[in-house]
């Protein structure tokens, strides 16, 4: 099963775009597939959070193959050090990817709709059974990614909507409601929805 990373800073008062530009080079160091986002609603305050994604990762083991480099690396532990000194908190996640994205040909989306999931304790197969054919049933240019993270509360689950534009990501939610099934059933509370746009991208 693939695995991702984000790394999601929140950026000191004036510091944001001196932390997406450091962000930036420290993504293109890290030789990985991703991307980079900004926020556009939704983030806890008292700032917007930026968000990296670092991809590309087939097993557990080449997380570790990573987290070893970076630990090896005293020049990439600077550039990072540095980095978080611009930030009021930092936070590294480690998701476990259940459906990949699905992108129809030359798609290519601009915004992201991140929906944090939380499930009732003892219920998550079957929840996660019903993310998986909400995803099949709304289909699309883009299929939804569901992923858990690793570490955090183990109830926790993560819907990723990728779309061109806010409206296209609005008519996904529209559709999206329409085939929730026993899905309120089985959530011990409100999902979290946050929005961001794609700002840097990487392939390799």
């Amino acid at each position: 099963m693939p695995y991702f990373v984000n790394i999601v800073r929140t950026p000191k008062a004036g510091k944001t775009f001196e932390v997406l530009e450091a962000m930036k080079k420290a993504h293109a160091a890290a030789g990985q597939p991703g991307s980079i986002t900004v926020p556009i609603s939704g983030s806890v305050p008292p700032r917007p959070s930026l968000v990296a994604l670092i991809s590309g990762f087939e097993t557990l083991d080449d997380i570790d193959k990573f987290h070893n480099g970076y630990l090896a690396n005293t020049e990439a532990q600077k550039r990072q050090m540095a980095l978080e000194e611009l930030c009021d908190a930092n936070q590294l996640i480690v998701s476990e990817m259940l459906a990949g994205p699905e992108f129809s040909e030359g798609y290519e989306p601009e915004v992201v709709s991140r929906l944090h999931v939380p499930g009732i304790p003892g219920k998550i197969p079957e929840l996660i059974d019903c993310l998986l054919e909400v995803r099949e049933k709304v289909g699309g240019d883009a299929k939804n990614v569901v992923s858990r993270p690793l570490g955090g509360p183990i109830t926790s689950l993560r819907v990723t909507t990728f779309g061109t534009s806010l409206q296209d990501l609005d008519d996904n939610r529209v559709e999206t409601m329409k085939h929730l099934g026993e899905i309120p059933e089985l959530l011990s509370g409100s999902p979290i929805r946050f929005l961001g746009r794609i700002v840097y991208r990487a392939t390799a």
